[in-house]
C-alpha cells in the first residue's frame, strides 16, 4: 500500500528493460513480449500468481541469428562533395 500501483508497473518495466539491456551488453538479443499469455488462466496458475498479481511480460532471450547482411553501396557523389 505504500508505492502507488502506477509505480510498481513502471518499476517492474524499467526492471524489464534493464534485464533485456544487460543481456544485450552481453552479445545476447531477444525481445519483450506481453501478449495474450500474460492473462491467461493456466499460465497466471502454474506462475502461482494470486489475487492483483500481474504479469508484465516475457523477456525472450537468445544469442542473435548469425546471417551476414548484404549491403549496397550507394554512389555518395550525388550528396557528397569533397572540398
Amino acid at each position: 500500500d505504500k508505492v502507488p500501483v502506477i509505480e510498481q508497473y513502471l518499476s517492474a518495466g524499467c526492471a524489464t528493460q534493464a534485464m533485456q539491456m544487460a543481456a544485450v551488453a552481453q552479445g545476447f538479443s531477444g525481445f519483450w513480449r506481453t501478449g495474450k499469455w500474460a492473462y491467461h488462466p493456466v499460465v497466471r496458475e502454474s506462475l502461482g500468481l494470486t489475487g492483483d498479481d500481474l504479469i508484465v511480460g516475457f523477456l525472450y532471450m537468445g544469442t542473435p541469428g548469425c546471417r551476414e547482411a548484404k549491403v549496397n553501396e550507394r554512389d555518395v557523389s550525388q550528396f557528397v562533395e569533397y572540398l
